[in-house]
C-alpha cells in the first residue's frame, strides 16, 4: 500500500471524505491547508501531525490560483488543465465543511533524518508544524500575487528575479501541473474512512 496524504471536510464533528494522494502532498491540499491554519492531533495517529484550516476560505485561495493559471495559454495541456479544474469545482462545490483536515502522518513516516533514520514522533511533529507555516506562506503568495500585476500571459516569461525567488513553485506548475497539483486526487472514498455508521 502507498503512504498518502488524506484530506477530510469538517462539519459538526463529521468527517468528509475529500481526497487522497500517494507518496507527497499535492499543491491543492496544501493550499486548502493555507488559510487560518493550526497543528491538530491527528485523527489517524495518536501523534499532532494533523493540520486544520478554514475550508472556505482554502477553497478560494485554491480556485484564485486555478483561475489565473487557466488564462495562461502556455500551461502544459491546457484543454485537459481546463476540464481537471471544472471537475475540481464541481466536486469542491458540493462540499459542505467548515474546516478540513489535513492527515500527513503516512507521507512523514518517509522522511528520514541526517543519519538516516526515520523520524520519531518529536520529527514527525516538528515537520508538521513547519508544514503548516509553510502553506500558510503558499495562501499569503496567492494573496500577493495581484501585487505584482503580472498577467497570466506574462507569468511563465517573467524575468523578475524577486517574483522568480517568490512564486517558483508556480512557475513550476507550467509543465507539472499534473504532477505537482493533485486535481485527480477528489474522491469521497477514501483508504480511511470516518462515520460509516452513521
Amino acid at each position: 500500500m502507498a503512504n498518502r496524504s488524506y484530506i477530510y471536510g469538517l462539519k459538526n464533528n463529521k468527517h468528509i471524505s475529500m481526497g487522497e494522494y500517494p507518496y507527497k502532498i499535492p499543491y491543492a491540499f496544501r493550499v486548502l491547508a493555507a488559510y487560518e491554519n493550526r497543528v491538530t492531533d491527528s485523527d489517524l495517529y495518536d501523534k499532532a501531525v494533523g493540520i486544520k484550516a478554514n475550508f472556505n476560505k482554502g477553497k478560494k485561495g485554491l480556485y484564485d490560483l486555478l483561475d489565473f493559471l487557466i488564462l495562461s495559454d502556455q500551461i502544459k495541456g491546457r484543454e485537459e488543465f481546463r476540464l481537471e479544474v471544472l471537475k475540481t469545482k464541481e466536486f469542491l462545490d458540493a462540499i459542505d465543511a467548515e474546516e478540513i483536515l489535513l492527515e500527513n502522518g503516512e507521507v512523514y513516516a518517509l522522511h528520514t533524518d541526517k543519519e538516516g533514520n526515520y523520524l520519531d514522533t518529536g520529527g514527525l511533529e516538528r515537520t508538521n508544524a513547519y508544514a503548516r507555516e509553510d502553506y500558510q506562506w503558499l495562501g499569503e503568495d496567492i494573496e500577493n500575487l495581484k501585487n505584482f500585476k503580472i498577467t497570466a500571459d506574462q507569468l511563465f516569461k517573467t524575468t523578475d528575479e524577486r517574483f522568480l525567488k517568490l512564486y517558483g513553485w508556480i512557475i513550476d506548475l507550467k509543465d507539472n501541473w499534473k504532477e505537482q497539483l493533485g486535481l485527480d486526487a477528489w474522491t469521497g472514498i477514501l483508504y480511511f474512512q470516518f462515520n460509516e455508521t452513521d
